[in-house]
């Protein structure tokens, strides 16, 4: 005997798809008819599969970044045999907020991970006022770093020439601060505003630590192997996009192109230069 049921999928417009079936094949047969002339219908599953995916992907990469800073600075801090001098107060202020910024990157790809929109807004605006000290201790740390002539954890190797050592922590600094504030201004277009916050972590924040961990594992003279891993982190929302949307988003491939011309431009340009040297005399003065 036939059992009459009544089934509601939605579609597109606000309007929802009845299936009325004399049985479970009779309702599927129709609901495939329907998919044929909709074709909404048939790409739902597939769209929610793709949303779920992107989720996962914002949360682990929030997590390597934390990963990155604990590999990168770990050896120097276990290790002490090969400081040059103890962690001061400003140090320890400097590292404590940029890993409270981390721990909130990782809050707010899983708060929108589980849907709870309103509180990664409210934590959003609240991380606004991170950034500026974070930027102010940064500053701070890189200026005492150059008059001191060395890095404390001896990882970074700048003896040689501090001035030409104080060129990429500033200009990570301009990298973050930007791409921060350009984050926050596309905060309800969702699609530039994640994508943005991504490369404003991965760029502004990522290459100390791996300059870190490549200055104390392979010393100064594999220096430019820290190239390998900030490309491969810069990229990663662009290889994502065309992985699971068969497209890359502009603002992942412009926006990682972008931040890794600035780096080439700092150290193989800006940094060798005798304007900068004569810039950074006077900002350490």
């Amino acid at each position: 005997m036939w059992e009459t049921r009544s089934v509601r999928f939605p579609s597109r417009g606000g309007r929802a798809l009845c299936v009325h079936g004399g049985g479970t094949v009779h309702g599927l047969m129709m609901l495939s008819f329907r998919a044929m002339r909709d074709p909404a219908v048939a790409v739902a599953p597939a769209r929610a599969h793709t949303r779920a995916v992107e989720r996962w992907f914002y949360i682990g990469m929030a997590i390597a970044t934390i990963v990155v800073v604990a590999v990168g600075f770990g050896p120097s801090i276990v290790d002490t045999a090969a400081r040059k001098g103890p962690i001061t107060p400003l140090v320890a202020a400097h590292g404590t907020v940029y890993f409270a910024w981390l721990m909130v990157f990782l809050a707010q790809t899983t708060l929108v991970a589980t849907r709870r929109i309103s509180a990664h807004r409210r934590l959003g605006t609240a991380a606004m006022f991170l950034a500026p000290i974070m930027i102010v201790l940064g500053y701070m740390t890189a200026i005492t770093m150059a008059r001191r002539g060395f890095d404390l954890s001896g990882d970074i190797h700048i003896d040689a020439d501090p001035l030409l050592g104080l060129v990429n922590p500033l200009g990570d600094l301009v990298i973050f601060g930007i791409l921060v504030a350009v984050g926050y201004a596309f905060r309800r277009r969702r699609e530039i505003h994640k994508r943005v916050m991504l490369l404003a972590t991965v760029g502004g924040l990522m290459p100390a630590p791996l300059a870190h961990l490549i200055g104390h594992t392979f010393a100064p003279r594999m220096a430019p192997l820290i190239l390998v891993p900030i490309t491969l982190f810069l990229f990663a929302s662009a290889a994502y996009d065309r992985v699971s949307r068969g497209r890359v988003h502009p603002v992942s491939l412009c926006g990682a192109l972008a931040i890794l011309a600035w780096l080439l431009l700092l150290n193989g340009v800006i940094g060798p230069s005798a304007a900068w040297h004569d810039f950074a005399r006077w900002a350490i003065r």
